[in-house]
């Protein structure tokens, strides 16, 4: 991108700047232009971990250590993570994704919330008596081997109920090489597996993780040991008041506790571990209704060519 242009886009930006409390893209550009350091979501600073409790024991990322982007890389995450957001942003509630199609597959827990997926399994397909539990392939889904970054599969909610609120989002990419997706732009995205989720024939939703085939079938519990050996997971903390600045692929989020999301970017919380559940603590701020969303800033559509696997 010549200066010229990036001249041009800094003026865009000033133009649209009431608009939108957020557009990574330009954050990403405008330290380059200031000679700055990359912002925080192209500089990871926590731990983080792919193995673990609920998790493989496969560590993919062995001897890699995180690292701040270069410039042309963190401008492509903006621009990225602006389309990401812009999805996400059209269902602030549980009953937005509901309409528009997400079903639960992992009740609410600290640390995450819940797991709303589109396309995701149904009761119909476990009791197919074609569906193969090892290779569990889901027809015309997008939930499949491909990562489009204007796309998260999951939806995360800080409760069960409609008026539950948007805290995260997921992607869940199914490989054929024992590998995880290469996902975003650089190696700061680390993705982790669950390899067999313990399914609830009646719901779908998930009753236990890492179970063994003796714990978890239709006679004890009704339910069904899937194995996901294939697919790799994601998390992304980009929610307005939510985002989670020390590595926005965190295990967990420390401000989903107990007592609800705490939408507050000065609380202690947001300096807590990231590897660590969540516990305690009091909601702040708007637990119960919306958060109010930012206007999607389409820049980094305009100006960035699309970045490798966007649709």
């Amino acid at each position: 991108m010549s200066v010229l242009t990036r001249v041009k886009t800094l003026a865009v930006v000033a133009a649209v700047a009431l608009l939108s409390s957020s557009c990574y893209f330009v954050d990403a550009i405008t330290a380059q232009n200031d000679g700055s350091a990359v912002p925080w979501f192209c500089n990871p600073t926590a731990a983080n971990s792919v193995t673990g409790p609920g998790m493989g024991n496969v560590d993919w990322y062995a001897g890699i250590t995180r690292a701040p982007l270069d410039y042309d890389s963190c401008n492509t995450l903006g621009a990225q993570l602006d389309r990401a957001k812009a999805y996400s942003d059209q269902f602030p509630t549980l009953a937005d994704a509901e309409a528009a199609g997400f079903t639960n597959t992992f009740n609410r827990i600290n640390g995450m919330g819940t797991h709303h997926g589109l396309d995701a399994l149904t009761p119909a397909d476990l009791a197919d008596p074609n569906f193969d539990r090892f290779n569990p392939i889901i027809p015309n889904s997008v939930i499949d081997d491909v990562f489009e970054p204007n796309r998260p599969e999951y939806m995360q909610y800080d409760g069960d109920g409609p008026s539950a609120v948007l805290v995260g989002m997921s992607y869940y990419v199914r490989t054929d090489d024992g590998q995880p997706p290469e996902g975003f732009v650089g190696d700061n995205d680390w993705w982790h597996h669950h390899p067999t989720l313990c399914l609830s024939l009646d719901t779908a939703t998930v009753m236990g993780v890492n179970s063994t085939d003796a714990n978890c079938n239709p006679v004890l519990n009704n339910s069904l040991n899937v194995h996901f050996d294939d697919y790799y997971m994601l998390h992304v903390w980009i929610v307005d008041d939510m985002e989670f600045e020390a590595d926005i692929h965190s295990a967990f989020h420390p401000c989903i506790l107990t007592a609800g999301a705490i939408f507050d970017m000065d609380d202690d919380c947001h300096d807590g571990n990231p590897l660590v559940i969540p516990s305690g603590g009091a909601p702040v701020g708007g637990n119960g209704a919306p958060q109010p969303q930012a206007i999607f800033c389409p820049l980094g559509q305009l100006v960035m060519p699309d970045a490798p696997g966007d649709s």
